[in-house]
């Protein structure tokens, strides 16, 4: 049976070793026993003795016809995690389904495995707000993944992403609201890489307003602001880039709303 519980408290939060692979960032890990989580990915585990485990992103893209043809969409990252020393008791799975207004949708979360051979899923063990749990995992790309059907306008946890300039007097900046533990932060990431060598800075928020609808339209509420365009913008699912919107005003400071 599903369970869905309560946050724990006892995780130990430490950073990664990371470098660069193909592009893309490869995080590595090598812990005693114990439990801990990654401060920059949110991925938890579970061990009982040494272990070395590294991962890295993967991108949904060749996998997104299969998702929608077995009626699945994503509710997390897709990552790709080896072990290089020991096994795992438990990993937890990151992802971005808010269940307080909906716990029924628990039911309906899946973990997706991605192999040579295929793909399969399974049952998931434990859910809690961000994470959901699987028992001693097997090295191989994995993601929490949703029933297409019952998730559509389903709540989400977000964030959002602000990259921002100061031009003489006036502030500068592009905002992107996106699904919190997915891989959209690193498609804005990719994207935007070039502006952060021409003075812009980059910002990683909470959604000022907590969870919201997935697929809604937002107003972005700014009274420090000249201009806002477009005045709305679309929370999208994690297999499209999200939206954005340019935002200029005074140098006095930010105060950020969602409407």
């Amino acid at each position: 049976m599903l369970v869905l519980v309560q946050d724990s408290t006892h995780w130990l939060q430490i950073e990664p070793l990371t470098s660069t692979v193909q592009g893309g960032t490869m995080f590595r890990h090598r812990t005693p026993k114990g439990s801990y989580e990654c401060t920059v990915s949110g991925l938890r585990w579970l061990c009982e003795r040494d272990v070395i485990l590294k991962y890295h992103l993967r991108n949904w893209e060749p996998y997104s016809q299969l998702l929608k043809d077995m009626r699945y969409t994503q509710g997390g990252p897709l990552l790709d995690i080896t072990m290089e020393l020991g096994e795992l008791e438990e990993v937890h799975l990151p992802h971005f389904v808010c269940l307080g207004t909906k716990p029924s949708l628990r039911n309906e979360m899946k973990i997706l495995h991605v192999e040579e051979h295929g793909v399969s899923l399974e049952e998931v063990h434990e859910v809690t707000r961000f994470h959901a749990k699987i028992l001693h995992p097997k090295s191989s790309s994995v993601s929490v993944v949703l029933n297409k059907i019952a998730c559509w306008n389903v709540d989400v946890h977000c964030d959002v992403i602000l990259y921002l300039a100061v031009k003489r007097s006036t502030v500068i900046s592009r905002l992107y609201l996106l699904l919190r533990n997915s891989s959209q932060k690193e498609a804005v990431q990719d994207r935007e890489k070039n502006q952060l060598s021409q003075g812009y800075s980059e910002f990683l928020l909470s959604s000022p307003n907590g969870s919201l609808k997935l697929n809604n339209w937002f107003a972005l509420k700014n009274p420090l602001s000249t201009s806002i365009n477009p005045e709305k913008i679309q929370l999208l699912p994690a297999d499209t880039t999200p939206s954005c919107c340019k935002m200029i005003m005074g140098n006095t400071g930010v105060t950020l709303r969602w409407s």
